[in-house]
């Protein structure tokens, strides 16, 4: 085999790299540091601000170091008396578009120690009122090169700040046209938002035609936001927050994927997230900040009294709930959650229904969001494969899958495997994000989805057309000559009133194509809640609650019985836990969550329980991985998280069982019914039984869809001001 490493020196280090990296990389990746403005690690090299620049023993000029590949015996050095003079040189050219009074000055050390007064302006004309101050890659720059003292004429664009969109404001008289926000634009997404407009000294970054970002198709992901090295892009929501005290590691539960972030926090408050690698998509980088530090986050627990919700003390309330539970017969007792919880949650809520108040019925809310399609969606669970195999993939079917909000990181893959050469087709009634990019687009009448799919598995399994539509027809034929095929199952396709009807057609396909399937749900812990047994019909585990074995294995583990499954009479009690009550109803209602009650809705007990930015704990995504939640700041007021409130009603019930004393002791026991149960682990979904029965009355498929921009059973919308500019 070839020889694929090289050997250099840079500044006197001996290196190896592997062949075809340029010495930017090979500098990186050995420590060494080599100031550059453009060039992002993620993204070919572009070479355009030039502060890269080394010098080459044997080479007469000096060539950018992000574009210049390692060659065999090669001594770089990376920081001499030229190389400063020639950088300094190229920044004080840069700059002399960007406001530079606070960079030059030579009390800026002292700055901070004698400002009195609050930041108030949104026009730059130093560090002093600049949003990005203290996070600005041209302060470190300045700081490492220095700009001497012959400083060029500033040249301020005096072009108007843009606010018009929800999510960031733009001040393009700070760009300095590294062109990272474009490049990174076009690289994730099929339509590229962001461009060159004019030429010359007027060249700005902005989209086509003067559109808002809105109207040019951005998905508002942030990846701009995220390379821009100044303050030109700045988040709307902590635009004057300054720079985080501590970033926590964690995961994204605003849908079924399970992105990794980096959540934020200043002052006890998450004050913003970020991707860890890659990017995010809207929800989870620029709507988790308001979602979980809005001022009416519920800080202490309220009973109703004499009509009116009325503050109380932990002991109070817990008192309160002993009374009420404990004078429910085991038939009036229902208990829904949210699949937004975290898998201790889940499991600890069911065990409560179970033992404590001696009853199957605990829901978690995909079972009404998805009806008759729960047996359809556990069987493809089951044979879910790994997001990864998009990157083998030779053709990729999308079923009612849009990507250009809820879950755009989805369409960086596909983006990928299109300019690998893999063929996109989509079925979706409506125009979405890949409409204009897919090599076909099968566009079925509203409603009418389940019997195209269905059609399609047909001819799938049958050469013969029939009297089958020419375009169905024509995709059939292109999916026959697919050797890798992957379908896509968007969370739309789940909410049809037929969806168990387009399902079967799934698998059916599936199977007469040898296709890997992925289903991208839209709650953050669909596998979760089923694996925890939040269901009637299912078991921790997984197994079917009818299986007498399994309730009896499992009623040892616990010390007690667990009851047959048996209808729900008309509860007199019901417990939710981050699910909104109907505006009316008989039952006597206890509510945990992490918000307020919306206008005409009544509870008589109120419990505030932590987001998940607020606990430690786990959640399993799509794949079967089990990611975690690392608590990035405290719960507000005297807010818990919900399983600590379960178990302390439960011990003040007197039920043993409940004594856990984090999240770890619920894993370990969760680890007895669910082989292998711990972060980081990648769980087989084999025992997951598709044993629900058909929900009576049929579900309310209008109501179903609203789920799909949820979190803790109110829409996002309620708390995050930009995402309703877009639904309008």
């Amino acid at each position: 085999m070839p020889n694929t490493t090289r050997h250099l020196t840079i500044d006197g280090r001996p290196i190896e790299a592997e062949n075809g990296m340029t010495i930017l990389q090979a500098a990186r990746r050995n420590g060494i540091y080599i100031p550059t403005l453009c060039d992002l690690p993620t993204l070919p090299p572009h070479g355009s601000c030039r502060l890269c620049i080394v010098e080459i023993e044997g080479w007469p000029k000096t060539p950018t170091a992000c574009t210049t590949a390692v060659q065999e015996g090669m001594v770089v050095r990376t920081d001499t008396p030229r190389l400063r003079d020639m950088r300094s040189e190229l920044l004080r050219l840069l700059l002399s578009e960007h406001p530079l009074s606070c960079l030059a000055c030579t009390e800026k050390d002292h700055c901070d120690e004698c400002m009195v007064t609050l930041r108030k302006a949104g026009v730059t004309t130093g560090c002093g009122s600049c949003p990005k101050d203290g996070q600005c890659e041209i302060q470190k720059l300045v700081e490492y090169i220095g700009l001497g003292e012959d400083l060029y004429p500033i040249r301020y664009r005096n072009v108007p700040v843009e606010h018009e969109d929800p999510f960031y404001d733009r001040d393009y008289n700070l760009c300095v046209l590294c062109g990272r926000c474009v490049r990174v634009c076009e690289s994730l997404h099929f339509t590229g938002t962001l461009t060159y407009t004019n030429r010359g000294s007027r060249t700005l970054v902005g989209t086509a035609f003067g559109q808002s970002h809105l109207e040019a198709g951005c998905s508002f992901c942030g990846a701009c936001v995220d390379v821009c090295p100044t303050g030109t892009l700045t988040e709307k929501v902590r635009k004057w927050d300054g720079v985080p005290e501590r970033e926590i590691e964690s995961t994204c539960v605003l849908c079924g994927l399970g992105c990794s972030l980096r959540l934020l926090a200043k002052k006890n408050k998450v004050i913003g997230s970020l991707p860890v690698e890659g990017h995010l998509c809207v929800k989870g980088r620029f709507g988790i900040t308001e979602l979980v530090s809005h001022p009416y986050r519920l800080a202490s627990p309220q009973k109703t009294t004499d009509g009116r919700l009325m503050a109380v003390s932990w002991d109070e309330a817990i008192a309160a709930a002993v009374e009420r539970l404990s004078s429910c017969p085991p038939g009036g007792f229902a208990m829904r959650v949210s699949a937004d919880l975290c898998t201790e949650d889940l499991y600890v809520a069911q065990k409560f229904a179970r033992v404590v108040m001696s009853t199957n019925q605990v829901t978690a809310v995909p079972q009404d969001a998805y009806g008759q399609g729960m047996n359809g969606i556990v069987r493809l669970l089951k044979k879910a494969a790994p997001l990864d195999v998009i990157e083998g993939a030779d053709a990729i079917l999308c079923l009612e899958l849009d990507t250009r909000f809820a879950q755009s990181v989805l369409e960086a893959d596909l983006l990928r495997a299109r300019q690998r050469g893999a063929k996109l087709y989509t079925i979706h009634p409506d125009h979405h994000s890949l409409s204009l990019h897919a090599d076909r687009w099968l566009q079925p009448a509203p409603g009418r989805t389940a019997e195209a799919l269905a059609s399609l598995a047909r001819l799938m399994g049958s050469e013969a057309g029939g009297d089958a539509e020419e375009e169905l027809l024509l995709l059939a034929g292109d999916l026959r000559e697919a050797h890798n095929l992957v379908v896509l199952v968007g969370p739309e396709a789940l909410y049809h009133p037929d969806s168990d009807t387009l399902l079967e057609a799934v698998e059916k396909l599936a199977q007469l194509t040898d296709a890997s399937t992925i289903m991208p749900a839209a709650e953050g812990n669909l596998v979760g809640s089923l694996l925890a047994g939040a269901y009637p019909d299912l078991l921790p585990g997984g197994s079917a609650a009818s299986d007498a074995g399994q309730r009896r294995q499992i009623g040892q583990l616990w010390g007690r019985s667990l009851p047959e499954l048996a209808p729900l009479d008309e509860p007199s009690v019901l417990y939710l836990i981050g699910v909104q009550p109907s505006a009316s109803g008989e039952a006597s209602v206890i509510y945990q969550n992490i918000d307020q009650l919306l206008d005409g809705q009544h509870a008589d007990m109120v419990l505030p329980t932590a987001a998940f930015s607020e606990v430690n704990g786990t959640v399993v995504n799509i794949e079967g991985r089990v990611l975690p939640l690392r608590r990035a700041v405290p719960p507000p007021g005297e807010a818990l998280p919900s399983w600590q409130i379960l178990c302390r009603i439960a011990q003040a019930m007197d039920v043993p069982g409940f004594d856990y004393a984090s999240a770890e002791d619920i894993q370990a026991e969760m680890a007895e019914l669910i082989a292998g149960y711990r972060p980081g682990a990648h769980l087989s979904m084999d025992t997951l039984t598709p044993a629900f029965q058909p929900p009576e009355p049929a579900r309310d498929a209008s109501k179903a869809a609203e789920y799909h921009h949820m979190y803790m059973g109110f829409p996002m919308t309620r708390r995050v001001e930009g995402l309703r500019a877009l639904k309008r």
